[in-house]
């Protein structure tokens, strides 16, 4: 495949879940939870992409859509640029070997009744196939065992390989469960939060063993997280979500630094900042003001879900929804003030530290 094919791409990607309560026979159709809508992304190999936003903001549903492990409402997932919607388990076997999913909770994914030896050897055995076309037995397990445990860093192998989840610490169990991913030899690792259950001291040491397969393997990496400061550390491209919708994405250092939505700004506002103790940057673009709260997701408000909560908000905001506009090359938003629409709204600079207010769209000049 060419290398601008992406190894793993969704096109409107969409899911809604069924709310609770039971529907009356010839009532209104059963309401629904709009846990996504509309979502592209892309992944590239040796690549990674964050995918950042508020807690509920759809960035897990994201994943495990991608992983195929809850069904599709709309939308399409390829794989090298062919459908990959799997029927069947055989389908889905094939589809796991190359994409796996590395959970945000190591002590929860692991069996805590199986050591480590287990855990790895069934990987490998559903996986991977001993050179005479068998399952991996006698001194093939013992090396590929070896090699898995080495590749995240675990050394020596034969000090973990035969402990419980419970005898490991929580960066031990996140390692083990890389490794695990490892065993089926990806192309894509689905990251859902895979450093924040962890002690902030041992998770600079998580995100450079991704950053290291990346390089080394070539694998595609899918970055989840609502920490934007560790995407712009971390992650090539950055894709922003608000309420199972993308705002803005681009390219990391510039997402973070030149954030072109109003939501992203906030995102950014909320990460402390070591060279701004006084947090007077922060306190620029809070006193913008943003009251409310998010929007229902089992009845979206029209237009831009974020326009509740938005500043800049205009009547066109409240009634129709924003594509993603690209305003430069490379980065995009669904903000109507980068439009040439009449009646958009007058959005601030990307400049995290306050600045005058612009139309984007028109001819970029200050507005009264």
């Amino acid at each position: 495949m060419s290398q601008s094919t992406p190894v793993l791409a969704a096109h409107g990607l969409t899911k809604h879940f069924r709310a609770g309560g039971r529907r009356v026979s010839g009532s209104s159709p059963a309401r629904a939870i709009h846990a996504v809508d509309g979502v592209d992304l892309e992944l590239h190999r040796g690549q990674v992409l964050a995918v950042v936003g508020e807690s509920g903001s759809g960035k897990s549903t994201v994943a495990r859509l991608l992983a195929q492990l809850v069904p599709l409402t709309g939308g399409q997932v390829l794989l090298d640029g062919a459908d990959a919607r799997v029927r069947g388990r055989r389908a889905f076997r094939a589809y796991v070997r190359r994409v796996q999913m590395i959970f945000q909770d190591p002590f929860a994914s692991l069996n805590p009744v199986h050591p480590v030896r287990y855990t790895l050897t069934r990987a490998l055995r559903l996986h991977r196939k001993q050179s005479t076309g068998g399952k991996l037995r006698g001194p093939e397990l013992e090396a590929a065992l070896t090699e898995l445990l080495e590749r995240v860093h675990l050394t020596p192998a034969t000090r973990y390989v035969d402990k419980f989840p419970h005898e490991l610490s929580g960066g031990q169990r996140q390692r083990i469960a890389i490794a695990r991913a490892l065993a089926a030899e990806p192309e894509v690792l689905l990251a859902d939060e895979p450093v924040s259950m962890l002690d902030v001291s041992i998770r600079l040491g998580i995100l450079n063993l991704l950053a290291d397969l990346r390089d080394r393997l070539g694998i595609a990496v899918l970055y989840i997280t609502h920490d934007i400061a560790s995407a712009r550390y971390f992650a090539d491209r950055t894709t922003v979500l608000y309420a199972g919708q993308v705002m803005e994405n681009g390219d990391s250092e510039s997402v973070t630094q030149e954030p072109l939505h109003p939501y992203t700004r906030l995102l950014v506002a909320s990460a402390p900042d070591p060279d701004d103790l006084a947090g007077t940057g922060a306190a620029a673009v809070r006193e913008q003001g943003t009251g409310g709260e998010p929007p229902s997701l089992v009845d979206p408000p029209p237009g831009c879900r974020f326009a509740p909560r938005c500043p800049y908000a205009t009547d066109l905001c409240r009634s129709e929804t924003p594509e993603l506009i690209e305003v430069t090359p490379g980065r995009s938003a669904a903000c109507w003030g980068y439009s040439e629409r009449e009646g958009r709204p007058l959005v601030s600079t990307g400049s995290t530290s306050g600045g005058s207010a612009v139309r984007p769209g028109g001819n970029g000049e200050a507005a009264a």
